[in-house]
């Protein structure tokens, strides 16, 4: 009875607010319909006449709402933005000759509007307008790059890719409770590609191409960099590019991509566990995905995880993140150590019922008092010491 009341109360709402604003478009689209109209008739009235004020005011006037538009860069989506008609409309508006005859004197004439409209356009179109209109034109050939496709004719009869050629069919059925189907009769279907070119191309090269972390690790900029003298790193926040596993994963800030060092051997983490975790894998606890992954130890009261980070460091701050799962198997006692020889181990920082680490995936930094002599640390660990925020189980 009670999930017939929430599907009846979803219903009424989809009813009486999602479906209208469905139907009705953005005002924004509006306005950029609009801006291609006015584009449209300038470029005719030109043609007409190009000595004509007319054709230019109407020109200025369209660049002007266009340049309101874009003033947000959120205001425009990169899909409304290609689904207007605009950019074939601006291909009309920078574009020189469009007539077939390729005389000398439609030639001169085309290349003489073709003048006289770019001079309107740097005239009322501003440089950050330029600028931001550019960015919007990339992110919509990202989002319609297609890979291209070819056709073979296989000598069986069968189809080969040539299936992909093939017009789709879409079967809509009406769910269990539906009474009724949306008409989407005109309407545009928006289909994105999973992955870009560009993405593939850098996933294929990593399986063919040797990467800078397969080389030797003498060979590794990190490393030459701390030859040659000491690297400080500055906290800014957590999760910046100021830390050593983010300075290490980017091979010393030189590569664009940031990798996960334990997956490639640059550093070596272990636990308590051994080799294999309960949940997920050893590398997971370095991991910087925008979503926290989930990985942990068993409930044992001396849990620990550690990391020989293959260099020498004083450290002055560490952060951590709580795993993807419950907030009450959030770490609450323990201690960050630091060892020479990953045998014998000193503390570096200590906590009793820390409260910091709440939510799933939520972060915090504790900053390291105390100056650090000789050469430092190799080896940190974090070593469990209480129970969790249950107060029942010691996951760490």
């Amino acid at each position: 009875q009670t999930k017939q009341k929430i599907r009846k109360m979803a219903r009424d709402i989809y009813e009486h607010y999602f479906e209208v604003a469905q139907a009705t478009p953005r005002g924004i689209v509006a306005d950029l319909a609009n801006i291609v109209i006015k584009v449209d008739t300038a470029i005719k009235k030109q043609a007409k006449s190009n000595s004509s004020s007319e054709w230019k005011e109407v020109l200025r006037s369209a660049l002007t709402d266009l340049s309101e538009l874009l003033h947000e860069e959120s205001n425009v989506s990169a899909y409304e933005l290609n689904s207007s008609g605009l950019i074939q409309c601006f291909l009309k508006l920078f574009g020189s000759a469009t007539s077939q005859d390729k005389t000398m004197k439609v030639q001169k004439k085309a290349a003489k509007l073709h003048a006289a409209r770019l001079a309107i356009i740097k005239e009322a179109l501003p440089t950050a307008t330029t600028i931001a209109l550019v960015k919007k034109l990339l992110s919509v050939l990202e989002t319609i790059e297609k890979l291209p496709v070819y056709l073979y004719d296989s000598s069986n009869g069968g189809y080969g890719l040539q299936i992909l050629t093939k017009r789709l069919r879409f079967r809509l059925e009406r769910g269990p409770g539906e009474t009724g189907l949306i008409d989407r009769t005109g309407r545009a279907l928006k289909m994105e590609p999973l992955a870009t070119v560009r993405q593939l191309e850098r996933y294929l090269l990593k399986m063919v191409a040797k990467q800078w972390y397969d080389f030797e690790r003498s060979s590794f900029n990190f490393i030459k960099k701390l030859e040659e003298t000491p690297v400080s790193f500055n906290y800014q926040s957590d999760f910046d590019s100021e830390g050593l596993i983010y300075w290490i994963g980017t091979n010393g800030r030189t590569v664009p991509d940031w990798v996960n060092p334990a997956q490639y051997g640059l550093v070596v983490v272990t636990s308590s566990e051994g080799r294999n975790l309960p949940y997920g894998k050893l590398e997971d606890i370095l991991s910087r995905d925008s979503n926290a992954l989930n990985c942990h130890t068993n409930d044992d009261r001396r849990a620990w995880f550690a990391i020989d980070l293959g260099v020498w460091i004083h450290p002055k701050a560490y952060t951590m993140r709580h795993a993807r799962g419950y907030g009450r198997s959030a770490v609450r006692s323990w201690q960050l150590q630091g060892s020479k020889d990953g045998v014998n181990w000193v503390i570096l920082s200590e906590h009793s019922n820390d409260e910091r680490l709440g939510e799933p995936g939520s972060t915090a930094t504790w900053t390291i008092d105390g100056e650090t002599s000789g050469q430092g640390f190799r080896h940190v660990r974090i070593q469990q010491m209480g129970k969790n925020a249950s107060a029942q189980t010691h996951y760490l």
